[in-house]
């Protein structure tokens, strides 16, 4: 199960033991001030694997499509948490995550008051 760390100006994302195995990384260190946007949306979309695991809709590692990068960590194309990210090594990270409502709150509230 993945986790979010909320710390003082980043966010660090943690995967589980399995997600680390099919995703090749354990955490992720976003700072708030790379993040551009943060949605929910469901992902139907091909993208090519660079690296990681794809099979039907489990999806966990880097993956790219028309110049944009993406680190995907999800078994489901539904309700997934998307950030947009500048200047990052990923363009858009997608998770999928329990409470993702409460999360997607969350992370907007910071953005509103962050100063970038």
């Amino acid at each position: 199960m993945k986790t979010i760390s909320f710390e003082e100006n980043q966010l660090i994302i943690s995967l589980s033991s399995l997600e680390t195995i099919l995703g090749l990384t354990h955490t992720i260190e976003v700072p708030y001030g790379n993040i551009k946007d943060v949605s929910i949306e469901d992902i139907h979309q091909f993208l090519w694997k660079i690296y990681g695991t794809h099979l039907g809709a489990n999806k966990y590692g880097y993956f790219r499509k028309d110049g944009v990068n993406y680190f995907v960590a999800s078994s489901t194309n539904k309700g997934n948490l998307v950030l947009t990210l500048k200047d990052h090594k990923y363009d858009k990270i997608i998770l999928e995550l329990d409470h993702v409502d409460d999360v997607f709150q969350r992370i907007q509230n910071i953005l509103s008051t962050y100063i970038k």
